[in-house]
């Protein structure tokens, strides 16, 4: 498919779509980028919502087809690009591969989300207030999300509910350390989909709570995290500027 047509509907900040334009930098691949602006709502309009009916990031589309659920696009970009291949040849390794992408989709992310929604509440502010509030709400297709959002209009989350946060941040830091203590690599001794993955939520930890980041608690993540943020594909999926539209929305 080397000729393949890809589009990525993508958040800047987005910690899901920095998972995706990781890989496909890492395999070297050239993609349009459609940037939404999730704190003015775009991915709730008609036209998002005909493509993605979560009305969520990342969506790749490839050859006119979308694909959603960011853990789903990636194996499928290694399926579909093979080259180079970022999932282990042992089938051990790679089971342990897909319990940390499991892991990303269903703790790490859950760790994160409620800081980094109560960071950008503000952007979101004229779409959540009172005249808009509703409209807004309406528009959301999924009832856990459109609870969020009805939190942010109402003042974001507590201090308790940040708190219980930062717990689960701490302990998903510990567990990817803990997971190192094997190899390298959080799947063994290559760089894979599992390291993809994770280090977008480690990532956002380090920017809203460097002080979690203790080389002395955590010296394997440190050093895993440094070397993968040494690769050039990071600083292009983390530091996206392949779009004009980068220049104008917040990053995390």
């Amino acid at each position: 498919m080397a000729k393949s047509r890809i589009e990525l509907y993508h958040g800047l900040a987005s910690t899901c779509s920095k998972k995706v334009r990781l890989c496909l930098y890492e395999k070297g691949l050239h993609f349009q980028s459609r940037l939404l602006d999730l704190q003015k709502f775009e991915q709730h309009t008609p036209d998002y919502l005909a493509i993605n009916p979560n009305g969520v990031v990342p969506t790749l589309v490839v050859n006119d087809k979308p694909i959603i659920e960011s853990s789903v696009i990636i194996e499928f970009i290694d399926d579909t690009f093979p080259e180079p291949q970022l999932r282990p040849q042992d089938t051990f390794d790679r089971a342990k591969m897909r319990l940390w992408t499991k892991y990303s989709d269903d703790v790490a992310y859950k760790a994160v989300y409620a800081p980094t929604w109560q960071y950008m509440r503000s952007r979101a502010a004229e779409g959540l207030a009172n005249g808009n509030l509703q409209k807004t709400l309406s528009r959301v297709p999924d009832e856990q999300r459109r609870t969020r959002w009805e939190k942010m209009a109402a003042g974001g989350y507590s201090e308790e509910e940040l708190r219980k946060a930062y717990v689960r941040m701490q302990e998903c830091l510990l567990k990817v350390d803990e997971g190192l203590r094997g190899g390298p690599w959080l799947a063994g001794q290559h760089y894979s989909l599992a390291d993809i993955a994770i280090v977008p939520f480690v990532d956002r930890i380090n920017n809203l709570r460097p002080d979690f980041m203790s080389p002395d608690l955590l010296p394997r993540l440190n050093e895993w995290y440094a070397r993968i943020r040494q690769r050039p594909a990071f600083p292009k999926a983390f530091d996206f500027r392949d779009d004009p539209r980068a220049a104008e929305l917040p990053n995390l």
